[in-house]
């Protein structure tokens, strides 16, 4: 089989690039090799099914009958060994070979290993649906969990656990949570919340042992502490699926497949888009790659748009939000790195937080607590890289309206 259009990966950066492309060329080949068994479902949407929020078919954004009608090949539960990018072609698992004129790579990421003595049946993740669905069966007889991670997952499964009535102790290997945004105050008023609904958060402290003990487990804490527990919910990242990019000659940087800002790998032809792209932002001025929902579904538009010869960069401030118990929690742009400073404003009785990270008199990312309608003010002053240096000791104080900064048309 060979196709105008081959896309690696059935997320919703390969549905959407898929999508726009049939919109584009309504004559092409298409199609999308998964290693999933499943239809696209989105994961954003697994804590949800989790908290009994929606029902589990909620959760599938497409079936197989759709992709038929749109003359999509849909390729389910099939493992991408190799790419070939010389003479355009891709061998999967089973060893059959797919040939392409134009191939997308947005094969995402896996949940990050776990040490071996942690794997098991008090080990959870919150990956793919399979992880929600053991979770989902066996959350009425969880009575102590344990959270392990201070990511956006990780604050998920606080979520979880609080929902069934089972706050969980949080062990967070670094200072506090999302330490490369928040100053100690911000973590505090996140810690507070956390007490407030029976978490017990404890910081610079990881996992030394486990062993099975009176039908759970018996953790040991770097800090000493011994803790009960019957699950363990790790929220420690991803890796990005690029082993099967080995002796392909595509380019890889630090974290995933390296790209320019047209998403464009070093092989022509070739993009990538999604979780596994590390690419050039116009907008930052670095590589990196951008693990959200909603980075993965605007790269894989763009992606789709530029295979087709719609070419433009793409520009898009990172952004990510998340309703937490009770919070609301924004990141946008970049957090503290070498030569940026930052201006904090906080308002505990309210509980309201903003941390403005300004390089070079630019501002270039913000941390929120509870002040969501600030995001798209900041996330334009962002992307115009709009001066606010002469703003900051009016930006420590609520009272000023960041809205009335004159941006840079």
């Amino acid at each position: 089989m060979r196709y105008d259009y081959l896309i690696i990966g059935g997320g919703i950066a390969g549905v959407t690039a898929a999508e726009t492309i049939r919109e584009e060329d309504p004559a092409a080949t298409i199609a999308i090799v998964s290693e999933e068994p499943h239809p696209p479902y989105s994961r954003v949407m697994l804590p949800g099914y989790l908290k009994r929020k929606i029902r589990r078919e909620q959760l599938f954004l497409r079936s197989e009958h759709q992709f038929t009608q749109k003359g999509i090949d849909l390729r389910l539960a099939q493992e991408v060994s190799f790419i070939d990018a010389k003479h355009g072609e891709i061998g999967l698992a089973n060893r059959a070979i797919l040939g392409f004129k134009k191939l997308l790579i947005a094969s995402g990421g896996r949940a990050k290993s776990i040490p071996e003595e942690l794997r098991g049946e008090f080990s959870y993740r919150l990956q793919t649906i399979e992880d929600a669905d053991r979770l989902f069966k066996n959350l009425y007889k969880i009575t102590s969990p344990v959270v392990v991670g201070a990511s956006f997952i990780g604050l998920e499964f606080s979520e979880i656990f609080v929902v069934h009535k089972t706050p969980p102790a949080i062990l967070v290997r670094g200072p506090h949570f999302l330490h490369e945004f928040f100053d100690p105050a911000g973590a505090e008023l996140l810690h507070a919340n956390f007490r407030a609904h029976g978490i017990d958060a404890q910081y610079n402290t990881t996992i030394e042992s486990a062993e099975p003990k009176d039908g759970g487990l018996k953790v040991i804490t770097s800090t000493y502490r011994e803790i009960k527990c019957d699950a363990i919910a790790f929220g420690i990242g991803i890796e990005r699926n690029i082993g099967f990019l080995h002796g392909s000659g595509i380019e890889c940087g630090k974290s995933g497949v390296k790209t320019n800002e047209f998403l464009e790998t070093n092989a022509e032809g070739i993009y990538a888009a999604g979780d596994v792209a590390e690419f050039n932002d116009v907008i930052l001025g670095k590589y990196h790659v951008v693990g959200t929902w909603t980075n993965a579904f605007l790269q894989g538009k763009r992606a789709g748009l530029n295979m087709v010869g719609k070419r433009e960069a793409f520009r898009r401030v990172p952004s990510y939000s998340i309703t937490n118990l009770g919070f609301h929690i924004t990141l946008l742009g970049e957090g503290g790195e070498e030569g940026t400073e930052s201006v904090v404003r906080i308002d505990m009785p309210h509980r309201q937080y903003e941390r403005f990270f300004i390089k070079d008199g630019i501002l270039c990312g913000a941390a929120l607590i509870n002040r969501f309608p600030d995001k798209p003010i900041l996330a334009k002053l962002i992307e115009t890289r709009t001066p606010v240096g002469e703003y900051t000791e009016q930006l420590k104080d609520f009272r000023f309206d960041i809205g009335t900064i004159p941006v840079i048309a």
